[in-house]
This record gives C-alpha cells, structure tokens and sequence, in this order.
C-alpha cells in the first residue's frame, strides 16, 4: 500500500507500460512497479509490517517469492529506499540489478546507482547480501558494497544520520518576511509563496516554477527551505554554500538540530526566522525551557508567523500549559491553517480533552497535508490503540518511526507498542535504537527501566532509571521530554516500584519528594509519592505513620489527573505500564493472597472511562485468625470514585469510603532482649 505521496509518484500496473499517477493508499500488487519523480518521495508500507521510504529518482518492482512460505520480492532497479521491518526471518528479500540480500527482521538503507552498484547500509539487525561470485553477512554498523562484476565487500559506517538524512523531516523555520524578495521574485513566486504561507510545504514545492535557477540570495534561501520539506539536504545545502546570510545559518541550524549535531552561533538571534532555528536546535539539546522562550521571541519578532505560533503552542503543551497552548494554536490556524504540524498537535491537544474521534480527525488531516510527519502518524497510532485496535496501532506507529528514524521519542513509543503486545525483545530493540539515534533524550531510558522492572531485572532498571534522571534532571523520570502526547501510560505508573522490588524504599521516597517539589501541579509527581508512601503503610490499620500522607498524596494526584489518564484505583496504581499503554473503557482486576487457612487477603477494582467519565470501585478485604490469643482481624475497606470532565479547565471528583474494622491486639511490639545462640 502506498501510505505517502511527495512531489510526483507514479505507478505502472502489473503487464502494463504506461505510467498512472499513484494515489494515497493505493493497493500495489504482485507485478507492478514504483517510481518517484525528482524531489520527490513515497512510503509503502508491504502487506507484513515492513515500510519502505521510497527517496527521488527511485524505480522498484514487485516480484512473486521465492518460495511459497515467503513474501513478495522487492526488486529495487535504481535509487534509494529506506527498510524497517519486524518480521521472521528470511520472510522477506530483495534484489538489485547486481546483488540480492534475504532479510532478517532488520532495519537497513539500500542504495542503487545508475550503474547498478548495490550499497546497504545496515542499522540493526541481519541481512545476507550476496550475487554469483560471493555471499557476505551483515550485521548491525556494517556497510555492504556490490560493484558490477565484483564479489560483495562489507566495511564498517560511521554515522547513520549522515547516511539516512533524505529520509528526515525538516521543519519550515523561514519567515518569508525575513526574505525581502524583489517584486519580480514575489510576482513569479505569488502561487509558491501563498502555498508556503498557509503552511503547505509539499503544495508550496509543487508550485515552485520547474527548472527555474534562483535569482538572488533570498529566492536561493527560500528554495533551500522547500526542498528540505522533502528531504533533499544536499541540494539545500548547494543553494546555500555560496549565501552569506543569517537566514541561510538558520537554515544550517535546523539541519544541525534534526541531525543531532553541534551548532556554534556566532551572534544572538535577531530574526523570527533565526529565533525558530534555535527554538529546534535547544530541543535537540534537550533544554525545552531555551526551546519554549525562543518560539516566544519567534512570535514577538513576527506577529504573523503562523509555523512560530505552532511551534509555540507545541512547547507549551509540552511543559502542560494547555491554556497558553490552545491560544497559540488558535493563532496558528488562523495564519497558517494547512499546517500539518499545527493540525497534528490539534489532534493531541484534543486527545488530551479525550474528544477521541475529533483528534482522530485532526490526525488523519495531517497526514493527508504533509504524509511525512511522524507526530501526526504517532498519535493516530496512539489513538487507534486506545480504540483497541491495536494491529492497526502499531502499524501508524512503525510507519512513524521510519520517517522520522532519527527520533528517539518515537522509536520509545513503538517500543511500548511491542512490550503492550508482549513481544519485549522488538520492545528492547526499539528503545536501544532511541538510545543510540538521540543519546540526550531521556525518554528510552526511562522506557526501558519500566520493562526491565517488569521483566524482574531490576538493577538494569536502577541503572537506566538514573541515566534518565541524568540527562533529564530538572524534569524527573516521572514524565516524558517531549509529552506531546500527554502519555497516560507513563505518568500512571510507579516508578517507586523498581526501587521497591530491589529492597530501596527509602530512595523511592526520596526521589518522589523531590519529583513533587520540582512540579507540584503535576499529578504524576504526587501519585509516584502515593505509592512510594504506599510501601511502608501498614496493612491492618494498627500503625498509621504513613497512612494520611499516603491518601493525602493520592487524593492530589485524583484531584490533579485528567479524566481518562488512568484509574484512579489505589490497588492497581503499580501495574506495569504496558497495561495501562492502552486506556481501557472498563476493566476488572483481582488479586488474592492466601497464606494459611487463618490468612486471607483480597484486592479487587472494577474501573471504566467512558469519554468526560472516570470511575474506580476497591474493595479491600483482609482476614487474618492471628498468631496468638486476641490477635485476629478483620476488615473491609471499600473506597468509591467518581471523575467528571466539565470543561478542558475544571473537573467534578466524588470519594467516598467505606470501612468495617474489627481486631484484636495488632500493635507491634519492640523487644530488646537478645537471643541466645
């Protein structure tokens, strides 16, 4: 299926030669072949979960398997493409006119010239490259080489980002009021410029005038920015080499941000377009609070930028500002309403207000303006999920991660998808690879603590716990770096129970304290010191040291939390986060405890969230004969809640508690007396 469309894609139907323009979601067959235009790419996403990321001038076919048990063969004839897949292995193979590799569940660029050389390129994974005279096996950080007439070599590569950069997403920094173009320009440009201004990159490319060589540094900068929109970085940079301009290193600077490189400014911003530019740059460096106040100047300088109140509105959510996010994002559609960046965080700030199937609509918007965005493809995917429709899920969120390969957030997010399938090991390859592609984004690192606490291993979960709190200290583990997407699975789980089943409550404490000081009106803080606190409670009822912080910590976090961020179930607050990945419209949980026939103790919640409604019923039943005369127990306690949605800004919470206690001499006693050997 064809999932995206760039500038002019064309198909050729299986025993026909004549070239028809390609449409989104197209179905492909065996038999029929793919082309792209220049400046121009695709998506295809195969009938298992392989996407391809189809780069210009690229021509592939395809061909029946092999064999019956396999899929269909790509023949790539010429260009580049860019693999992700997560299948079985030797499911799936390719060819090129020179070479052909069976692949391995892997993730790998393929680069074919005009004279047939076959480059692969692999990231992760396993594939086996071979022609008539030799076979070579790739693995992850090799580079495999096939020349005409030659046997495969394989060496080592050293930068991925470098090699996969058309395959990135570049987002629209220019303000074309920076640009001063002449008249002649702006008259010539009128159709372009309009397209640009509404926010449309693809369209604004499409309309630009073909084989038309810019006149002056400013038509040279602009046409730099629209070819960015589809990936073509080194012909961006062509335009610019010869520009000496603060536009031009504005440009430099985002191509720097997405990439992950270092940027040295020479002088401070002046411009909205040079204020953008850092904007991107100090989120790459992970210093949201730069990024937020640079978007800021970005609208003071220009009031009318509509892609500055977009990228503002998106820090401003990012640090839970909805308020301040809606008015940018209101400001940005105004000026710019085919935006897809704007429609995409449209969708999220609606998912957030769980008005489901109106972000779905924003998504699907989004994509259907600018298909290459990896935002607006993570939260329908997100989305679908929720609805239970988690194959179709998982498939938008691998769809994301292959056109934005370069972001670690998104590979994390495709990594949950996977552990929520119960497949940890694509789950820990994902969040590896975030590691790798973005090692300044604590978001993987976090991820991975929370699975390897699931899987029982949890010093590794200590490890990646503190080098999330490294890379993200002012923020604390307890939230996601970018939360565009206002991760209900992340902020509802304890972290406090990696420290727990590893012996350390004090430091769960301690590190919940600090969480709360540093946001106090952040619900996922006082819930992790809940259930920090929730360790050391005494579960007859006897010893109450801990109990009134511990239901004062978990009423703010109910009072604080979203409707639809989670139950509000005390006894299920700790279940891993892959549970709660996707949000249940109603669920049933029970947990019994028998240690004898005088021991009984029962947990058990009944929760739901239909829309603007929240409710959780728990009940907590202990019953215990006890070891020694008037030493039994019994008690029932049974708390109801009740959540209600009445605006984006104000909420209605119901508690109620109900409690039935009856016991003999519970209390703990000290005894200093030693006892003999």
């Amino acid at each position: 299926m064809l999932l995206t469309l760039e500038n002019k894609v064309e198909v050729a139907l299986a025993g026909q030669a004549g070239w028809l323009p390609a449409r989104t979601n197209q179905i492909l067959h065996v038999g029929d072949r793919v082309r792209t235009g220049a400046r121009s790419r695709a998506t295809i996403r195969l009938s298992n979960l392989t996407v391809l990321r189809v780069y210009e001038l690229t021509m592939l076919q395809i061909h029946p398997p092999s064999q019956p048990e396999k899929s269909a063969m790509l023949d790539l004839q010429k260009g580049a493409a860019y693999f992700l897949g997560r299948e079985r292995p030797t499911e799936m193979e390719f060819r090129t006119p020179v070479a052909s590799g069976a692949i391995r569940g892997t993730e790998f660029h393929l680069d074919v010239a005009e004279n047939g050389t076959t480059r692969v390129t692999l990231i992760d994974g396993a594939v086996e490259l071979k022609n008539e005279q030799a076979a070579v096996e790739l693995a992850s950080g090799e580079e495999g080489i096939v020349e005409p007439g030659k046997a495969p070599r394989k060496t080592a590569f050293i930068e991925a980002i470098n090699i996969i950069q058309w395959c990135l997403y570049y987002p629209a920094v220019l303000n074309l009021d920076d640009l001063n173009l002449a008249p002649a320009e702006q008259q010539m440009l009128a159709a372009s410029l309009d397209d640009y201004r509404s926010g449309d990159l693809l369209h604004a490319l499409a309309n630009y005038p073909a084989n038309r060589i810019p006149n002056s540094d400013s038509e040279k900068i602009y046409l730099a920015q629209l070819l960015l929109a589809v990936g073509q970085v080194m012909q961006a940079e062509e335009q610019l080499k010869t520009v000496q301009s603060p536009l031009a290193d504005a440009l430099q600077e985002m191509i720097a941000a997405v990439k992950h490189q270092t940027w040295n400014r020479t002088l401070p911003p002046t411009l909205a377009s040079e204020w953008m530019a850092e904007s991107y740059y100090q989120q790459s460096r992970a210093d949201l609070v730069a990024a937020r106040k640079a978007a800021q100047s970005a609208t003071e300088k220009s009031p009318n930028f509509g892609f500055a109140f977009a990228r503002l509105a998106e820090m401003e959510f990012s640090f839970g500002h909805v308020p301040e996010s809606l008015e940018a994002l209101e400001k940005s559609l105004q000026l710019s309403p085919r935006n897809a960046q704007a429609l995409a965080l449209k969708g999220f700030l609606l998912a957030a207000q769980n008005k489901i199937s109106e972000a779905q609509q924003f998504f699907n918007q989004a994509i259907a303006v600018d298909g290459a965005l990896g935002n607006a493809w993570l939260g329908r995917g997100l989305i679908k999920i929720r609805q239970g429709q988690r194959e179709d899920g998982v498939r938008d969120l691998q769809t994301a991660a292959v056109l934005e390969p370069q972001r670690s957030v998104l590979r994390s997010y495709l990594g949950k998808a996977f552990n929520n399938a119960r497949d940890n090991t694509r789950a820990h390859r994902e969040l590896g690879l975030g590691k790798k592609f973005d090692p300044n984004d604590p978001t993987p690192w976090l991820y991975s603590a929370l699975l390897d606490q699931e899987e029982h291993r949890f010093n590794e979960g200590i490890r990646d716990l503190e080098k999330s709190q490294e890379l993200n200290d002012n923020r604390r583990v307890y939230r996601s770096q970018f939360l565009l997407d206002q991760d209900r699975a992340v902020r509802s789980a304890s972290l406090a129970a990696i420290y727990r089943d590893a012996g350390m409550t004090d430091v769960s404490v301690r590190e919940a304290s600090r969480a709360v000081t540093d946001d106090y009106a952040n619900y996922s803080a006082h819930l992790f010191l809940a259930n920090s606190f929730d360790q050391l409670r005494d579960r007859t009822g006897f010893n109450l040291r801990y109990e009134t912080v511990w239901f004062n910590e978990l009423l703010l976090a109910n009072l604080l939390a979203p409707v639809g961020a989670g139950t509000f179930s005390q006894n299920i607050s700790q279940q891993e986060y892959s549970r709660l990945f996707d949000v249940k419209k109603i669920g049933l949980t029970t947990t019994t405890t028998v240690r004898s026939d005088e021991q009984y103790h029962q947990e058990v919640s009944q929760f739901g969230t239909f829309d603007k409604f929240s409710y959780s019923l728990d009940l907590d039943y202990q019953h215990n004969d006890g070891v020694r005369p008037n030493n039994e127990l019994d008690l029932i306690h049974w708390f109801t809640k009740l959540k209600f949605q009445l605006t984006p800004q104000d909420t209605l919470f119901l508690l109620t508690e109900y409690r039935d206690f009856h016991s003999g001499d519970n209390f703990r006693y000290y005894s200093n007396k030693r006892r003999r050997a």
